[in-house]
């Protein structure tokens, strides 16, 4: 058995982020008993939920953060390293401009 959930988000500016999250399921299980969702397949959708919104939300905000306050042009990228962002469920990498 195989589950595919889908997540979608919009943003205000119109941008749309979409994560899919697929959980198996061996069939054996339900012989066992074990009906609907385990620890581990909670986790797993969790975290990709956690990872799609921190990854939009930090694209969106560096964003903002490039707009020059005194003119409202783009400032231009110079870099790009990796900020790490902890979360509830796991620690995430996004990318950081500077």
């Amino acid at each position: 058995m195989e589950w595919t959930i889908s997540i979608k988000g919009k943003s205000a500016l119109g941008d749309v982020c979409r994560q899919q999250v697929r959980i198996e399921k061996s069939d054996e299980r339900l012989l066992d008993g074990d009906i609907g969702l385990s620890i581990d397949g909670g986790k797993k959708i969790m975290t990709a939920l956690q990872s799609a919104v921190v990854n939009h939300e930090a694209e969106t905000y560096a964003l903002f953060r490039r707009v020059c306050p005194e003119c409202h042009k783009f400032r231009p990228v110079k870099d790009y390293t990796m900020r790490r962002i902890r979360t509830v469920f796991e620690t995430i990498e996004v990318p950081n401009p500077r």
